[in-house]
């Protein structure tokens, strides 16, 4: 009894010193889109409402988060704190289990790891549900230890209770109950008999859990991969790598990206050290070990399953089970010196981690400050638009509490562009919120719908982890599809929009639709290409074809019709006139193209999709555009003309060949006529003429222009000169060798 009342004493300063590092910072960072469904729920009127919060992870967590903020409230600070003060429980648990299998002196070094541990330092810091898993892991875990020795009534009834908590705390909770069936078959296999734990106790509780759980099972359960749309990845060594890491770490997002952290730094120490101190020798330390593979190779079949990419933070509730036999091999060592030059390692691997975690880098999304933008720049007659399966809870969690006055819509993820196109506002301006792991726009469909005939380029404001696009005088209609036909072979283009006659400083948006003709390896693309009256291409937009619920062409099988939208932007300055527009089709292992077949037309790579016929009036001034050309002059050239920049190759610039074309682009402001250049040999021996493309122009104008040398033009200098002898530039020409007669 002295000893337990000493061990308990000793762990206050344990939890003190857990308690403190894990408020640091607690209310810094912002409500990312995760907690946003915590304080969804915290905020519901009631249990039954707080249960039903979040459709896709069961309802524990909700339930007890949303009693806690009854009394502590629904501040950052006090949404968190609850996942801290279930860390807390989780230093003690470990310490339980630690002292249950190893004494007492193991149960305090074990408690001091787990309490100095990046990953569950950071899991205590956010308002989500994994340090309430870790804590009922480590509950099951100690009534199962019990259980192996004798058969106590409480240790069934906690085994039972924790087994069937996981299950209603998050939707990896099959994968304990799988652990615990696993290592109870391992033991019975073992120890050559089934009394301990008792075979019929086990498979009567076993069963009862099961019908507890069954409800949620068949109305939720069965229904999670179809609700989960994330890209999965299948284990590889590299992702083995990561799940090492990540325990020293903390935020998956350093994983992979800081070196000191990596499995050649300090992680790879860690990994030396556990190996060395593990006392590999006491069955109950190789039990835990076998724990832990055991849960984490579960978990991450069980992700693939479910459609959910791997993530650090699906280790919490297995990372006390790795720390507890470190933390008794080093409660072993029987030299101080080397028991505490263990400890100086993972006290300072702990402080590195939680160092590099105070980065903005590696923190949360920063909805706060995205909304503050929102609240500073936007009015009640703005909309802001944001994609997700739900309303964007982190977003409204600060709506109101920074005065944001804008409408805000979400928009379901998995619709297309005839579910969307009644959502969006007819007027004001519209603000696109892109969330960095949001997959809902893969193809830009809305930024391009949003984009179409709007003259200003939309602003673009960014924080941590997403992105706003502002887009004015948004008026959202997309010209009609009309039926095309060309077959690239992989694929036939079946339908392309009609190109309006906008005037050249509006943005065009241009869907194609595709039917796959065969399964492909590889990502299908389009590189729609517009090219001016001299064959120039003067813009261009690679779109990837994809359907509304973002599955791409590699995902799909033969007869899928997918859609690309290609956003295109002139120049700056491009006069009115007439532009051809062409389709590649192409991906990353072909990138010149596939050939196509169009009737009436010879194979090509490239085939026309029609003309952009720009009529005058372009006001360019109004786009709030930067110029495009490197070089800006405002050189007058007449009463009613000046030179505003140009890109007329620099002094260091590659000589021109005899026989090359020279081209050139300028931008000029002012209504009179364009003036003669002349391209003059400094020695005059020759000269050519870059004559202005005729047509009509607006009062900004870019300027296309182009001359081929002289075949016979010397080695030398030539000066670009305007008709009253201005030298705009100097070309360095380097003559080659030239057979005018065939041998």
């Amino acid at each position: 009894m002295r000893a337990r009342s000493y061990a308990l004493s000793a762990l206050v300063p344990i939890l003190l010193l857990a308690f403190a590092t894990r408020l640091l910072n607690l209310e810094t960072q912002s409500i990312w889109f995760d907690e946003g469904w915590s304080a969804y729920a915290a905020a519901q009127p009631d249990m039954i409402a707080a249960a039903n919060a979040d459709a896709t992870n069961p309802p524990l967590y909700y339930v007890l988060l949303h009693l806690f903020a009854r009394g502590a409230g629904e501040s950052e600070f006090s949404l968190r704190l609850f996942s801290t003060l279930l860390g807390l429980l989780v230093v003690a648990l470990s310490s339980a289990l630690a002292r249950r299998l190893f004494g007492a002196r193991a149960g305090l070094f074990a408690a001091l790891l787990v309490a100095l541990s990046p990953l569950l330092w950071w899991a205590s810091q956010e308002a989500r549900m994994y340090t309430l898993l870790a804590a009922f892991v480590l509950a099951a875990a100690l009534a199962w230890h019990t259980l192996l020795k004798r058969s106590v009534g409480w240790a069934w009834l906690a085994l039972w209770s924790a087994e069937l908590a996981l299950l209603y705390a998050h939707n990896t909770g099959p994968v304990v109950a799988f652990w615990l069936n696993i290592v109870t078959v391992v033991a019975w296999l073992l120890r050559r008999g089934t009394r301990r734990p008792d075979w019929r106790l086990w498979l009567a509780g076993q069963a009862v859990v099961a019908l507890l759980w069954l409800p949620y099972f068949v109305t939720r359960f069965l229904n999670l991969a179809e609700a989960n749309s994330a890209v999965t990845t299948s284990p590889t060594p590299a992702l083995l790598v990561a799940v090492w890491e990540v325990l020293w770490a903390g935020n998956w997002a350093i994983v992979g990206r800081v070196p000191l952290l990596s499995l050649v730094g300090l992680a790879g120490v860690a990994l030396i050290v556990a190996i060395a101190v593990i006392p590999w020798r006491q069955a109950s330390a190789r039990w835990l070990v076998a724990h832990a593979v055991i849960l984490t190779a579960a978990l991450l079949v069980a992700l693939v399953m479910l459609g959910n990419e791997f993530h650090g933070r699906y280790l919490v509730m297995i990372a006390p089970l790795f720390l507890i036999p470190i933390g008794a091999g080093v409660a072993r060592r029987h030299v101080p010196l080397a028991r505490g030059a263990v400890m100086a390692f993972f006290v300072a691997l702990f402080g590195v981690a939680v160092a590099l975690m105070q980065d903005p880098l590696y923190g949360h999304d920063d909805a706060r400050g995205m909304v503050r933008f929102y609240a500073d720049h936007l009015t009640a007659d703005d909309t802001v638009l944001a994609w997700s399966y739900a309303d964007r809870y982190e977003l409204a969690y600060y709506w109101e509490r920074l005065g944001a006055r804008a409408r805000r819509v979400t928009l379901p993820e998995g619709a297309d562009l005839e579910a969307i196109t009644p959502l969006l506002p007819r007027e004001g301006d519209v603000a696109l919120n892109v969330w960095f792991a949001q997959r809902a726009d893969y193809r830009g469909m809305l930024d391009c719908v949003l984009s179409h005939g709007t003259v200003e380029v939309p602003e673009r404001f960014t924080t941590y982890g997403m992105t706003t696009l502002v887009f004015r005088d948004v008026s959202p209609r997309l010209p009609q599809p009309q039926a095309f036909d060309a077959d690239f072979g992989v694929a036939r283009l079946e339908a392309a929009a009609a190109v309006p006659d906008f005037t050249p400083e509006r943005a065009l948006c241009l869907p194609l639709t595709i039917r796959l003709a065969q399964p492909v390896a590889t990502d299908l693309k389009a590189a729609v290409i517009v090219r001016n009256a001299l064959g120039w291409e003067v813009a261009r937009s690679d779109a990837i074809f994809a359907q509304a619920d973002q599955r791409t062409s590699s995902q799909l099988d033969a007869g899928e019709r997918l859609t690309a939208f290609s956003t295109l932007r002139l120049p700056y300055g491009a006069p009115p006139g007439d532009y051809s527009i062409s389709v590649r089709l192409y991906d990353d292992a072909t990138l010149s193209g596939y050939e196509a077949r169009v009737e009436g037309q010879p194979p090509a790579r490239e085939i026309p999709l029609g003309a952009w016929a720009a009529p005058p009036g372009a006001d360019w001034l109004a786009t709030g555009r930067a110029l495009d050309l490197p070089r800006e002059v405002n050189l007058r050239a007449a009463d009613d003309l000046t030179l505003i920049a140009h890109d007329i190759p620099a002094d260091d610039s590659p000589p021109l060949r005899n026989g090359d074309i020279l081209q050139l682009s300028l931008v000029w402001q002012g209504s009179d006529p364009l003036p003669e250049i002349a391209l003059v040999d400094r020695e005059g021996r020759w000269q050519v003429a870059l004559s202005a493309l005729p047509g009509e122009r607006d009062p900004v104008t870019l300027d296309w222009r182009e001359a081929r040398l002289p075949a016979d033009a010397a080695s030398g200098l030539a000066d670009l000169r305007l008709p009253d002898g201005t030298i705009l530039g100097t070309i360095r020409v380097e003559a080659s060798p030239l057979a005018l007669e065939p041998p």
